[in-house]
């Protein structure tokens, strides 16, 4: 039975969808190529090794638990020793799974600090120090807790090559000081 007021061209709906795609075809195809063609920094090697800083890698490898959200890490310089309590603020940024950061820093004490896990460590002169935020479990129903470790050379640059090599952080990505 059908309704003669209700009239529907299923042929001119289909031919609808078509126009869209032929008129925007040119728009997807730039698009695509684009997308295709950007680069992003991946890891090649360790930075040259100056006298004067100290070369500080701040990683967050690729893990399954929270690997969807990105997190706020902040870096403090204390003035002269870190029992005195003063230090000031040296960069912010937002590292997402499988990024990593590099931090030319002056000798001295530094913190870093992420969520509520924070680590004061030594930046020596003419070195490079390796920092990881490791997330653990602790249990089957509870939240991942947040570790910052030291790394040697050799666990670092396993975490740096593992998949296709971690993504660095440049600095328009962040907002560093």
């Amino acid at each position: 039975m059908n309704n003669p007021r209700i009239r529907v061209n299923f042929n001119r709906r289909s031919q609808g969808a078509t126009r869209f795609l032929i008129r925007h075809s040119f728009v997807l195809l730039v698009l695509l190529t684009f997308w295709s063609c950007s680069s992003t920094q991946r890891f090649d090697k360790l930075s040259k090794e100056k006298p004067e800083v100290s070369a500080v890698y701040i990683l967050r490898p690729s893990r399954v638990a929270q690997s969807l959200f990105s997190f706020e890490v902040e870096l403090f310089r204390y003035e002269g020793n870190f029992k005195s309590g003063k230090r000031e603020s040296v960069g912010k940024w937002s590292l997402d799974s499988g990024e990593y950061k590099l931090s030319e820093l002056e000798p001295g004490f530094y913190a870093l600090k992420c969520r509520d896990a924070e680590k004061i460590f030594f930046a020596k002169q003419g070195e490079r120090q390796f920092l990881s935020l490791e997330l653990f479990n602790t249990g089957t129903f509870t939240l991942p807790e947040l570790v910052i470790q030291e790394l040697d050379v050799e666990k670092a640059l396993r975490l740096l090559l593992e998949g296709n090599r971690m993504y660095s952080l440049t600095e328009t990505s962040g907002s560093e000081k």
